[in-house]
């Protein structure tokens, strides 16, 4: 079970029948965490980038590495333009639920690819969200075509902190670059989802999901972006606890 799960169910182990009841009433919306896949999970991913970035490439990976695992997932878009430098924004939903559609406050992981992308997906996220974020930015072509100044990083991580605390950052282009190509960032940030242990299901199954769905071509260099992101996870900056 992953340590995200892990917390909620020790919150809930405090307290007494009753008073466990209305613990998880307040900590989890209705929504979440329905039975779903033989597991009693729902878990929703929301991930955020532009075009370019493998976005909905990632969301394909992570819905196949649920089926992997035995469980039932959605994959879905919510908006966005598939061309290089547009806004794109992919949604898992790993559970029982007839749609990939994720609501406000509902995102339970909010992957981002790139900063202002990832501040973009602030309806869906709550103080329980965990954030997982690429802070190399991109010049994004909405911006420029509006001559709009990109925003400092600081004060996206501001924004983003101010929903919530649970933050992890890193520079997910240069571990790319690392592994032998900065198009595998969306890998990287993958191996991150992973070595985190946020997930509902067993790492292997996401490893095998990267493996299943690389060109022969790009497998040794998926895998190479997957383990250093995934090695990353003790190093990643701004993380907040408990």
């Amino acid at each position: 079970m992953s340590c995200l799960l892990r917390r909620r169910q020790q919150t809930a182990d405090q307290r007494g029948p009753l008073r466990r009841v209305r613990s998880l009433r307040a900590v989890l919306p209705e929504r979440r965490h329905q039975a779903g896949g033989g597991r009693g999970v729902t878990f929703r991913v929301v991930i955020a980038g532009v075009g370019g970035q493998g976005v909905l490439v990632a969301a394909r990976v992570l819905g196949s590495a649920a089926r992997y695992a035995d469980f039932d997932a959605r994959v879905g878009q919510l908006h966005g333009m598939a061309q290089r430098g547009g806004s794109v924004e992919g949604t898992v939903v790993i559970g029982r639920g007839s749609t990939a559609f994720i609501g406000p406050g509902d995102a339970d992981v909010v992957l981002g690819l790139e900063p202002l992308e990832t501040q973009r997906a602030l309806p869906r996220m709550s103080d329980r969200t965990e954030v997982l974020m690429n802070e190399r930015p991109v010049a994004l072509a909405t911006l420029t075509q509006r001559g709009v100044e990109y925003p400092e990083l600081g004060t996206i991580l501001q924004r983003v902190r101010g929903v919530t605390e649970r933050v992890h950052t890193l520079d997910a282009r240069s571990i790319a670059e690392r592994a032998g190509s900065p198009r595998t960032l969306n890998v990287v940030m993958l191996g991150l989802l992973a070595g985190l242990d946020f997930l509902p299901f067993v790492e292997n199954a996401l490893a095998r999901a990267v493996d299943a769905q690389s060109p022969e071509r790009l497998v040794d260099i998926n895998r190479r972006a997957y383990q250093l992101g995934r090695e990353s996870a003790a190093g990643t900056r701004g993380v907040a606890g408990s």
